[in-house]
């Protein structure tokens, strides 16, 4: 589905890998303990939550300032409203062996996530929810063949870094963790765990969102009692209808992927057609948000249909500075 990870899997010690990691969650903000509220948007604006369907960006962080998010509102609304609802920090990575997983961040995650106060909080200020995405990473341990002991472990890790940096819940997306490549030992790869882990994360997040990327080999085969802990399910690109057993209220039946130039998946006529017809369906997608006048347009082609309203952007684009 994605771009961009084909990160190099280093071949330091899992000790280093898993001490960055944890200091990326745990190290201690004294700046958000002590946060001037004088620093924070100061913008009047009505708190995300009143609408539906809701939306959710997905942000490259490797190229693109999550801030930028925060940046379309809903023209002449008064006080300004916003027209993202959840934000996806895209991505962290689950790692492991034979006998541990760990969640992993490269330097731009980590950088954001020891940076919240001015990086996540300030969404946070306008009501945009802000959530960890996770993804595998070619080690051949992913969310689906974790032993018992390791869904606690990766679980618990998690649960840590969300509630530390005050993140608002999880997404996974069960790609890329090449299986194939498995360490000799672990359970064959299943929906049972996978249903698991989801489970875990919910008895360990009980009022932050959990979202999935309803995607690959295992995650359509979940349980009813892990669909039931999810809150939103995002298929591939396209428009579709919910499945049997998940509730359209839970599913994002317009899912868009934006390009890097500006184009879509899929194209301006299905995504103005598909967001006629959405009576009950809780949530609309959109994949890589690049800070444009070409995403207002993007959004324009479903804004009126979905919400009655027209899309406008600051032109304000925030750097990655980082």
């Amino acid at each position: 589905m994605k771009t961009n990870y084909f990160r190099t899997i280093s071949l330091l010690s899992i000790t280093v890998m898993m001490s960055a990691a944890f200091q990326a969650c745990n190290k201690q903000a004294e700046s958000m303990a002590n946060e001037d509220v004088t620093s924070r948007n100061s913008i009047d604006t009505r708190a995300v939550g009143v609408k539906t369907p809701k939306f959710t960006v997905y942000i490259e962080t490797n190229d693109i300032n999550p801030l930028n998010a925060g940046e379309y509102y809903f023209c002449n609304s008064s006080p300004r409203e916003e027209v993202v609802d959840h934000v996806i920090l895209f991505a962290s990575n689950i790692r492991g062996n034979a006998t541990s997983a760990w969640l992993h961040h490269n330097q731009n995650q980590t950088y954001i996530l020891n940076n919240v106060s001015t990086l996540v909080q300030p969404l946070q200020n306008k009501g945009i929810k802000v959530l960890l995405g996770l993804l595998g990473d070619h080690t051949g341990v992913g969310f689906a063949n974790l032993n018992s002991d390791m869904i606690d472990s990766f679980a618990q890790q998690v649960a840590t870094c969300v509630n530390t940096k005050g993140l608002d819940g999880v997404l996974l997306d069960d790609e890329y963790a090449r299986y194939d490549l498995a360490p000799a030992g672990l359970p064959t790869p299943s929906s049972s765990i996978l249903s698991s882990l989801i489970l875990k994360l919910r008895e360990l997040l009980p009022t932050k969102k959990i979202m999935v990327f309803w995607f690959g080999n295992y995650m359509p085969g979940i349980s009813p009692a892990a669909i039931n802990a999810i809150d939103y399910f995002h298929p591939n690109y396209g428009c579709s209808e919910s499945p049997f057993g998940i509730p359209a209220s839970k599913w994002s039946k317009l899912t868009i992927r934006e390009t890097n130039q500006g184009g879509t998946t899929p194209n301006q006529q299905l995504i103005h057609s598909c967001s006629n017809d959405y009576d009950g369906y809780g949530e609309v997608m959109l994949f890589n948000l690049r800070p444009t006048s070409t995403t207002t347009n993007i959004m324009n082609w479903f804004s009126d249909n979905l919400w009655e309203k027209t899309v406008c952007w600051t032109g304000t684009v925030h750097p990655k500075n980082y």
